[in-house]
């Protein structure tokens, strides 16, 4: 049991540490506000240019998300044991 113990702390901290890395390189979206006051000067071509790395990253950071909490519950029961 202790080795199940540390090889689920070890992944555990790896989603964490992978989560936070995803979420820092993730940009703002503090720029669509500059639009509703008109001082946006991105055409359409240049919104949308990088809209596949952002749903990239998002799907991403679901997905770790996810398995943060997934983990989180497992170390709990594995502990508890």
């Amino acid at each position: 049991m202790g080795v199940l113990k540390v090889i689920l702390g070890i992944i555990y901290l790896i989603i964490c540490a992978a989560l936070v890395v995803i979420v820092m390189l993730q940009e703002s979206n503090e720029g669509n506000a500059s639009a509703i006051t008109g001082q946006g000067s991105e055409s359409f071509y240049s919104k949308n240019k990088s809209s596949n790395k952002k749903a990239f990253m998002s799907k991403i950071t679901i997905v770790l998300g996810i398995l943060f909490a997934v983990a989180a519950v497992a170390f709990t029961i594995v502990i508890s044991l």
